[in-house]
């Protein structure tokens, strides 16, 4: 059986929940496992500047509160209304809203989007945002969390899909998932501390896999599901995350580990009384 290569992590962020142990790097990796056994696995982008940083920034201010297939839909719309980022900087805020328009809040969104711009134009007189490559992680949050209107969870995105940095965002259904396998010490917890807690404690060899995982994992699965709808069509019976579940499949693993141990002692003894036989 395949196991992932446990590197050594580092702490990215200090949990507001110092004393709750979980979940564990173990407690990671066999949610992992249990995910990919359904869901496939993920592999990690490669090509690091593939998208500009500014371009994965407005994706995932459009894809707040709406579905990848709409807010990709939007970008699109966006990008070939206003092919560079100087023509969103003086349009008027309503052209900017109808291109947007399917992904819903339109007048919020494209007021944040366009304050950044032009933030970007009076600082720096360059519509970029490249020089976060150099930021180290917790620069590049605070600089991206003082633009209005964009907070942890966008942040924490474009650090993990763009600057392929290990990075652990908590959307709806991270979020979910992880109260209910008690990865948070109480279901109250916010999802800015469930993000701060998860992201701490998540090891950095598999945060992008199973972050991804998770959220596939949400849209399909009915007990992780939020009011056990999810948006698409279930493709499992049992959720293979149930504590149940998995702590029974542990416990067969473990038997068949101690059975071939039990089996090649057997065979050890044997091989030696063949030979002490022949002698």
């Amino acid at each position: 059986m395949e196991t992932h290569q446990r590197k050594k992590r580092k702490v990215a962020t200090t949990s507001p929940f110092p004393k709750y142990n979980k979940p564990t790097p173990e407690n990671a990796y066999q949610a992992l496992k249990e995910l990919e056994s359904v869901h496939g696995k993920i592999e990690k982008p490669k090509n690091k500047g593939s998208v500009s940083v500014l371009d994965s920034l407005v994706r995932t201010i459009l894809s707040q509160n709406t579905t990848d297939v709409t807010s990709l839909r939007a970008f699109k719309q966006l990008k070939n209304r206003f092919p560079k980022y100087e023509d969103i900087e003086t349009a008027h805020l309503k052209d900017i809203e109808a291109e947007i328009k399917c992904c819903g809040l339109a007048e919020r969104r494209a007021s944040v989007i366009q304050n950044i711009i032009r933030t970007l134009r009076g600082e720096r007189n360059k519509l970029s945002l490249e020089y976060l490559h150099g930021y180290t992680d917790e620069e590049v949050k605070k600089e991206l969390c003082r633009f209005k209107g964009v907070g942890p969870k966008t942040a924490a995105c474009v650090l993990m899909f763009c600057l392929c940095r290990p990075e652990f965002p908590v959307d709806t259904h991270v979020w979910r998932i992880s109260k209910k396998l008690k990865w948070v010490p109480k279901p109250a917890a916010t999802r800015i501390q469930t993000y701060l807690h998860l992201n701490a404690r998540i090891p950095d060899d598999i945060k992008y896999q199973l972050h991804c995982l998770l959220v596939e994992h949400g849209k399909y699965c009915k007990k992780c599901a939020k009011n056990n709808k999810p948006r698409k069509k279930p493709i499992i019976e049992n959720c293979p995350l149930n504590t149940g579940c998995m702590k029974n499949r542990n416990k067969h693993e473990e038997m068949e580990k101690k059975k071939k141990i039990i089996k090649n002692e057997i065979v050890i003894e044997i091989k030696k009384e063949i030979k002490v036989e022949s002698y």
